[in-house]
């Protein structure tokens, strides 16, 4: 059993090519399989891909932060597994939503290309997902590791 990766989309605020939800897949499940998570501990994750005001309002509601940003992740509430259609059974690990104008935004600033951007911040919601944080120096220098090197992964398999 494979892990899932849904990929929503608000197309009152976010336009994203077929590619893109395809890629944004593709580096969830990498890094879940980095993880640990294949076969017997298969998971589910839903990306939200949406605008700055529903980043906004999500990052203040929950967050208590007054600003667009550019990933929240929510770990699910439910701990127990839910039937997959098939016997198994998978697990919700949770929801991350991403501002797209903020992942356009930032790719520019950093001079990179929105498709690595927007791979990155799929990449770095699931690590929080996963209970990865980067309030100190050294575990930022563990995330941001685990990041570059699933997005190195993701982007090589690409070429």
């Amino acid at each position: 059993m494979a892990n899932q990766v849904e990929v929503e989309i608000d197309f009152r605020a976010a336009v994203v090519s077929t590619a893109n939800v395809k890629l944004i897949r593709q580096a969830v499940a990498n890094i879940l399989r980095r993880e640990g998570f294949v076969e017997d501990r298969s998971v589910s994750v839903t990306v939200l891909l949406t605008g700055d005001e529903q980043l906004h309002r999500l990052n203040r509601e929950f967050a208590g932060e007054d600003h667009v940003t550019d990933v929240l992740s929510f770990e699910s509430d439910v701990g127990a597994p839910f039937p997959n259609g098939d016997d198994s059974l998978i697990n919700q690990i949770g929801d991350i939503a991403i501002s797209v104008p903020q992942a356009e935004r930032q790719a520019i600033e950093k001079q990179v290309p929105f498709e690595r951007e927007l791979a990155m911040l799929a990449i770095h919601g699931t690590l929080h997902l996963l209970g990865y944080d980067h309030a100190t120096p050294e575990e930022e220098r563990v995330m941001f590791g685990k990041t570059d090197d699933a997005l190195g992964e993701v982007f090589e398999a690409d070429a």
